[in-house]
C-alpha cells in the first residue's frame, strides 16, 4: 500500500513494488500538490486518490480511469466492441436504448460516481414497460463489464440491482386444438391477400420465427426431401432489410415438411412467377420465397400490420404472428412429442429453454400422462 507524508503544502507518495535480485527494496515515489485554496480535509482526500492511482499505475494499472464519465466509456463501447461483437440489429437497438434513455441520465456522471443503489434509482425512474426497462439495464450491463474487461474500471455496479416486476401481468393465451380448427376455417372464408394467407399458414405450420420465414429462399425449399432448411434471418433495421444470421447457431436447423405445406409452397411459387412474369427483370429477389409485390424484401411491420387488420372483429384478436410459433409447439407437446425433439424443432439453443417457456403445457401434459397410466392400470 502507498505511504503518504506531508510536507508543508505538499505530499510525499512512496510505493513499494518488492525487492530486486540483490534483496534491495523496489520505490517508486512521487509528489503530488492539491489545488489552491483546498481545505486540509479536501487536500488529504485528493492525496490519498492520487496515491491510489499512482501505486495502480506503478504496478501495470495505467489504464485505470475510473474520473471518466460514462460517456467516455459508452464512446468507446460504441466504437471498439459493439461493431464487432454484436450483430447489426442488436447494435442499432443497443445505441437506440443508450441514445433515448441512458445518455440523458447517466451520461454525464462520472464512472466512480455510479453505484448500485443508483442504478436501481435510475431503473425505477424509467417510464417504460418492465420488460423495456431490461433491455436497457442489459446495455449498460455490458458497457461496465466491458469496462472492466479492458481495465479502465476496478469493478461493475451492475450487482443486486433492483429491477422493476412485471406486475399483475398475464400470459396471453395460445390456442388449444379446436380454437386452431376455428382459426384455420377463419383462414379458409374470411377475405385477405393470398400471399398473407399463406405466411400465416406457414408460421402456424413450421414454428418459424417470422424474421426465419422472411428469409426463406426458394434453395431452402427441397420438395424432394420434403424439408425446409433454416440459415437465416430477415434482418430489419431502420427500414433497411438483409439476409443475416439467424439468432443462435442452434437456429441453424432443417425441418420436416408435411404435404401440406409443400401445397403452400407450390402455391407460393405459382403466385411469384406469374409476379415475376409482370414485372419481368424489375423484380429484385426472385430467390426469396416471400416477397413484396416488386419483388423486394418483405417488411415485418407491414406483415404485422395486415395479420392484425385480418384479426379484427374475430375471436382471435389477441393473437401476434409470434404465438402462432407458440401454437405450434403447444400443439406438438400436446400430441406427446419428445421435448428434445420439438426444442431442435423450434431452434431454442437448449432443451431447458423450451421446458422453460412451454413450463405450463409441459404441467399439464404431464397431468394427462398420469391419468393415461392410471386408465390402463385400471
Amino acid at each position: 500500500m502507498a505511504t503518504i507524508t506531508k510536507r508543508g503544502e505538499t505530499f510525499r507518495i512512496k510505493v513499494s513494488l518488492g525487492y530486486d535480485a540483490n534483496g534491495k527494496q523496489i520505490v517508486k515515489s512521487t509528489t503530488f500538490a492539491p489545488p489552491i485554496g483546498a481545505t486540509p480535509r479536501k487536500a488529504e482526500k485528493l492525496a490519498q486518490e492520487y496515491a491510489l492511482d499512482f501505486e495502480r499505475h506503478c504496478k501495470g494499472y495505467a489504464q485505470l480511469n475510473e474520473n471518466m464519465r460514462f460517456s467516455e466509456l459508452a464512446d468507446w463501447y460504441f466504437e471498439n466492441y459493439a461493431p464487432v461483437e454484436l450483430k447489426e440489429g442488436t447494435l442499432y437497438n443497443y445505441k437506440s436504448a443508450y441514445k433515448n434513455h441512458i445518455e440523458p441520465v447517466l451520461g454525464n456522471l462520472r464512472v466512480k460516481d455510479i453505484n448500485t443503489p443508483r442504478l436501481t434509482t435510475f431503473v425505477q425512474s424509467l417510464k417504460v414497460k418492465p420488460e423495456t426497462v431490461r433491455k436497457i439495464y442489459v446495455v449498460v450491463q455490458s458497457i461496465f463489464h466491458r469496462g472492466v474487461e479492458q481495465g479502465f474500471i476496478r469493478d461493475t455496479p451492475c450487482r443486486n440491482v433492483i429491477l422493476p416486476k412485471n406486475k399483475g401481468k398475464k400470459k396471453k393465451p395460445v390456442l388449444d386444438e379446436e380454437q386452431t380448427k376455428r382459426f384455420m376455417e377463419l383462414l379458409e372464408t374470411k377475405p385477405c391477400d393470398l400471399d398473407v394467407k399463406r405466411m400465416i399458414k406457414v408460421l402456424l405450420y413450421t414454428g418459424l420465427r417470422s424474421g426465419e420465414m422472411l428469409a426463406l429462399s426458394w434453395q431452402d425449399i427441397n420438395f424432394d426431401e420434403m424439408t425446409i432448411s433454416v440459415n437465416h434471418n430477415l434482418a430489419d433495421v431502420g427500414g433497411k432489410h438483409w439476409l443475416a444470421s439467424p439468432k443462435t447457431e442452434s437456429s441453424i436447423r432443417t425441418i420436416g415438411m408435411s404435404a401440406a405445406l409443400a401445397k403452400i409452397f407450390r402455391e407460393q411459387k405459382s403466385y411469384q412467377e406469374q409476379l415475376i412474369s409482370a414485372l419481368g427483370g424489375k423484380f429484385a429477389h426472385s430467390e426469396i420465397v416471400f416477397t413484396s409485390a416488386n419483388g423486394n424484401f418483405r417488411d415485418r411491420s407491414a406483415l404485422r400490420t395486415s395479420f392484425k387488420r385480418f384479426l379484427k372483429g374475430t375471436e382471435f384478436e389477441f393473437l401476434t404472428l409470434h404465438q402462432l410459433r407458440h401454437c405450434n409447439a403447444t400443439l406438438l407437446l400436446n400430441s406427446g412429442v419428445d421435448l428434445k425433439v420439438v426444442s431442435e424443432h423450434l431452434g431454442h439453443c437448449n432443451i431447458g429453454v423450451t421446458a422453460n417457456i412451454y413450463a405450463d403445457v409441459l404441467k399439464s401434459t404431464k397431468a394427462k400422462v398420469a391419468d393415461l397410466i392410471s386408465l390402463k392400470l385400471a
